[in-house]
């Protein structure tokens, strides 16, 4: 297992989108979806992410903080979702000083925390997480608009 935790290497994630989803009390979903890939012929786990959102280089959401403790196959990619809220009162301003536009720009940094299979004895923590994506203006107005007819 000595030998084996030197060809470890850290799994490379990148932004594969953003999906949003339904409206509820605090805001409006968005669920984040990052491409994890393990490039190692053992499986890797996922424990948590934690990032900061700015979205439209302006408005800056809470710390999310989610865990999805989820094991990544070994030279596999997998989607992990990352659940965000856009909240009700940003979601005005958002929408007036992006008009003109078709999409919104967002730009997740953070850290996520990493395990090698317990045998390798391998544990990453704070492993740097610093992506861009941009999500439709006129989905973010749909879903707002379908939101607020409810809550």
């Amino acid at each position: 297992a000595l030998g084996a935790t030197a060809c470890v290497s850290k799994p490379t994630m990148e932004l594969y989108g953003a999906r949003l989803t339904a409206a509820g009390p605090q805001g409006v979903g968005m669920d984040m979806q990052l491409r994890v890939n393990n490039h190692n012929a053992f499986v890797v786990q996922l424990r948590a992410v934690r990032v900061i959102v700015t979205i439209a280089d302006r408005y800056t959401l809470p710390m999310i903080s989610h865990a999805p403790n989820t094991w990544l196959p070994a030279g596999g990619s997998t989607i992990v979702r990352v659940p965000v809220v856009i909240p009700w009162g940003l979601v005005g301003p958002l929408l007036a000083t992006t008009v003109g536009t078709e999409e919104i720009t967002y730009r997740a940094v953070g850290r996520a925390d990493v395990t090698a299979v317990r045998m390798l004895g391998y544990r990453v923590d704070n492993y740097e997480v610093d992506e861009e994506g941009s999500i439709s203006r006129v989905g973010l107005v749909f879903a707002a608009g379908r939101g607020a007819m409810r809550w």
